[in-house]
């Protein structure tokens, strides 16, 4: 199995061995795989979506990041619910109804945003 370097941040390190704490892993590099494995289902999930969807984003981010993505996306999202959490960071939920190609946009937008701490769509 190749071997590879990556640089974390303090706070990364600290998720990573928690993650590793809560799935019983027995080593990091486990840890890292898991996650990967979790993130390329997540992108084949994103991939197979087509044709009209709908359904609820969630995201949990640190400032009011969406507001741009509330506008340029307006076709799509028929509803959206912003509050300001105790924690200082922000919730929005999104009611999603429009085409998938329009939503993968918005949706690799967001996951994409150093901002974004949650992102997570439900489809109906």
């Amino acid at each position: 199995m190749p071997v590879v370097s990556i640089s974390l941040t303090e706070k990364n390190l600290k998720t990573l061995d928690m993650l590793q704490r809560a799935y019983g892993l027995t080593g990091r590099s486990e840890a890292v795989r898991t996650c990967i494995r979790s993130a390329e289902a997540e992108v084949r999930e994103r991939d197979a979506l087509q044709g009209d969807i709908e359904g609820v984003l969630i995201t949990i981010h640190q400032s009011d990041d969406t507001n741009g993505n509330r506008h340029e996306y307006q076709e799509i999202i028929t509803t959206q619910v912003h509050s300001h959490l105790k924690n200082g960071k922000c919730l929005d939920v999104f009611l999603i109804r429009g085409p998938a190609k329009v939503f993968k946009m918005m949706l690799t937008e967001l996951q994409g945003s150093e901002h974004m701490e949650y992102v997570n769509f439900i489809q109906s």
